[in-house]
């Protein structure tokens, strides 16, 4: 049970992980446009061959550095295992050295423009004021470049003009860092709303135990985990179990009193299991316990503290001193024998712990399979219970 759950995670996280790569590689293709940009620039004489050269350096590193994260894993390791931020800062830093060395004052404003597009991807992981903070940092990197520009050339400023730019841009990256935020927070409820529907799909609404199509997909899982690992020969017991007489506590006492009754159960139930154990409800009064890598001697020990408890279990909904017993059908999934079947004798052993006076467990016997594939009756022990 240990085993499958790792897999389970470690199947998750390489999901995740495909994820993140393929949030990166579009972080890659944005950063396209100034690849081709910052060539042209110097091809048109308004840029030096150095800064070039030392942008395409340091691009290629900082993206490189980031592949290697990611593939080997150890970005698992941050806070932000998707590194949002680091994708969209690190390319600013090179872009505004370029800036720098741009002879023209109207050449850096193609790359304020493409530091929106940046912006914007931490629409993925980043809450509001990241995304402000974000915004704020892009135009606090472009005053600094005002400056060292007022320090070694101040030729190329005209502080009008820069005025109006930085209050233009500022103005747009508050905009873009709100709508950024607020698409973010859509997505992260539409994630959660999510999250609510596959949990109510897979829940029992009244019991909260996990519904008959839960219990059947982790009946699957463990049916496969069976087949391919050598465990002994009684490795995997299932328990169909009915509450006895729940038809007349529904005409008695109503069906609020039911319900209540199941709900109980339900608890009952759920407290009774131990690790890597599960219940389910099947429908109406029925639940299915499942029980991996537990004998058959083991399982129908299981079943006696699930009729104690259940005998003992409280129940202020009913008159005093009437009590609920439940009744158990046991049988014995074994490699290669169909789910449905098992199934199956484990409800026919049910029906026999009912015909024969309720309040008991009844195991299939060994032999079961055999003679239900022939339509005979199912052969049962009757174990009884202390």
């Amino acid at each position: 049970m240990h085993e499958e759950g790792h897999k389970d995670a470690a199947e998750l996280v390489a999901e995740q992980q495909q994820l993140r790569q393929r949030r990166m590689l579009w972080g890659f293709v944005s950063q396209i446009p100034a690849f081709i940009i910052v060539p042209t620039l110097h091809f048109i004489g308004l840029l030096p061959l150095f800064p070039v050269l030392v942008y395409v350096a340091t691009i290629a590193l900082v993206n490189i550095t980031l592949v290697s994260l990611l593939k080997s894993g150890f970005n698992l390791r941050f806070r932000d295992p998707s590194m949002t931020v680091a994708q969209i800062v690190a390319p600013l830093w090179p872009a505004i050295f370029v800036m720098y060395f741009v002879s023209d004052p109207q050449a850096r404003t193609v790359f304020l423009m493409l530091a929106i597009s940046g912006l914007l991807f931490g629409s993925f992981a980043l809450s509001q004021r990241g995304m402000q903070a974000l915004g704020g940092l892009i135009v606090l990197a472009y005053l600094v470049l005002l400056v060292a520009l007022q320090i070694g050339a101040p030729e190329r400023l005209n502080w009008a003009v820069e005025v109006i730019i930085v209050f233009a841009y500022a103005s747009v990256l508050v905009t873009v860092a709100g709508l950024g935020s607020y698409i973010a927070a859509l997505r992260l409820g539409l994630k959660e709303k999510n999250r609510e529907l596959e949990k109510l799909a897979g829940e029992d609404q009244l019991t909260r135990l996990p519904n008959r199509r839960s219990l059947m997909s982790q009946l699957a899982r463990e049916s496969a985990r069976l087949e391919r690992q050598s465990l002994s020969r009684d490795s995997l017991c299932i328990s169909m179990l009915d509450v006895d007489h729940f038809k007349r506590i529904n005409d008695r006492w109503g069906h609020d009193a039911g319900d209540a009754v199941l709900r109980r159960i339900g608890g009952v139930l759920n407290a009774s299991m131990r690790q890597g154990d599960f219940v389910g409800r099947f429908g109406g009064e029925e639940f299915v316990l499942l029980l991996p890598d537990t004998s058959l001697a083991e399982a129908e020990m299981v079943a006696a503290r699930v009729q104690e408890m259940v005998a003992a279990m409280p129940c202020p909904e009913l008159p005093e001193g009437q009590q609920v017993s439940v009744s158990q059908g046991l049988a014995v999934h074994r490699a290669g024998t169909d789910v449905e079947l098992t199934l199956k004798l484990a409800d026919q052993a049910l029906y026999r712990a009912k015909e024969a006076g309720r309040s008991q467990v009844i195991v299939a016997d060994s032999e079961a399979d055999i003679v239900a594939d022939s339509g005979a009756d199912t052969v049962v022990e009757k174990v009884p219970v202390v």
